[in-house]
């Protein structure tokens, strides 16, 4: 497991070559290209070829059997009732003939292509990347594919819309909500302009369009399946989502205190409707604990936007002491999670060694997660 913290310090070393250092020659800068190549490289390679972990894996594994099987005996492709992108990324796997690995490997370069594109936008990208890399492995990592994969498509809708390409930003949130149907919790943003007024159209519209995805969440799931995913969940309680989604929370307070220092960016107010979510998710959080962790995983970009920012926010304080003190955090919270994590054990990098469906999931009779 030390083998992450191994490249988590590969790439603190590059960053703190320059970390006292800020001007258009330093390594960072000059080297961006190949430190993103290697970057997008190194990260696909670990997430895609893993060992696996948690049961969502697992789903994944046999749900890619039973399509291949179809195709092998029968010669069409057979829908296994999940997420539309998901499923013909499957499918197109199985038609190139190709093993389960190969389908991590495609939708983890898909996911580390879109976060490395979308931190390259801010100006201290490097930082970003340490701040998800933290996070990586222990969420996404951990077998929550589709979620992964729709992330990888909110960051570009994300960027696409704070630079008004409206049309282009659209299609983005289709192909995320197709990945995973949960991603609409981020549609908000359809319906609030980058700069000028805030929203496009007038308040009754917004009601109107309330009442139809009302309508629509109860077509998408029948009333006695939402009662038993909330029944599920409740019985479910993960000691991690609590420091996760506190932590959420504390950026959003740390947003709120330096608005004015946000206030010229050009995704203002996806940073402010955001932060007001995430100070929602901490109290949730000791109820449904693994809705709170999986929604807090769609704000991510905001949290990744406050926390690259963070050593700029205080003047008093010499940035270069903040980023010194956020990696420490950064490495502290990667290096407990791999060492004494229960389930971190279980997490071996390079290869799966036994495909989840062999034997039986060790996490058959757990309802209680350490992580």
């Amino acid at each position: 497991m030390n083998f992450y913290l191994m490249i988590f310090l590969t790439l603190t070393t590059i960053y703190s070559l320059d970390l006292y250092v800020n001007n258009e020659k330093s390594v960072v800068i000059k080297f961006k290209f190949l430190i993103s190549s290697f970057v997008i490289l190194l990260l696909t390679i670990t997430l895609g070829l893993r060992d696996a972990l948690g049961s969502d894996y697992g789903g994944y594994f046999l749900d890619f059997i039973y399509m291949q099987d179809a195709y092998t005996d029968e010669n069409y492709f057979k829908s296994q009732n999940l997420d539309l992108v998901y499923e013909y990324l499957s499918f197109f796997i199985i038609f190139l003939n190709l093993p389960f690995d190969y389908l991590s490997i495609l939708i983890s370069f898909i996911i580390i292509c879109s976060f490395v594109f979308f931190s390259n936008q801010e100006k201290d990208y490097l930082l970003v990347i340490l701040i998800f890399l933290s996070y990586y492995y222990l969420v996404l990592g951990m077998g929550y594919v589709r979620q992964g994969l729709s992330i990888s498509f909110l960051l570009i809708f994300i960027h696409l819309w704070r630079n008004e390409k409206n049309f282009y930003s659209y299609i983005f949130l289709i192909l995320a909500i197709l990945s995973h149907k949960f991603a609409i919790v981020s549609s908000f943003l359809i319906f609030v302009r980058p700069r000028g007024n805030w929203f496009y159209f007038n308040k009754y519209f917004y009601i109107l369009t309330l009442l139809a995805l009302l309508y629509l969440f109860y077509k998408i799931f029948a009333i006695k399946n939402i009662a038993d995913y909330f029944q599920t969940y409740s019985l479910e309680h993960s000691s991690g989502a609590l420091y996760r989604t506190l932590g959420g929370t504390i950026c959003a307070l740390l947003f709120f205190s330096k608005k004015s220092y946000f206030k010229k960016r050009s995704d203002y107010r996806y940073l402010y409707l955001s932060s007001m979510i995430l100070l929602t998710l901490f109290p949730v959080s000791f109820f449904y604990s693994t809705i709170s962790d999986r929604t807090l995983a769609y704000f991510l970009p905001c949290v990744f936007i406050i926390l690259s920012n963070l050593p700029n926010l205080f003047e008093k304080i010499y940035p270069p002491i903040i980023k010194s003190l956020l990696l420490t955090l950064l490495f502290c919270h990667l290096f407990v999670w791999t060492n004494f994590s229960n389930q971190s054990k279980l997490y071996v990098p390079y290869r799966m060694i036994d495909y989840p469906g062999a034997k039986e999931s060790p996490y058959k009779n757990w309802i209680r997660y350490c992580c």
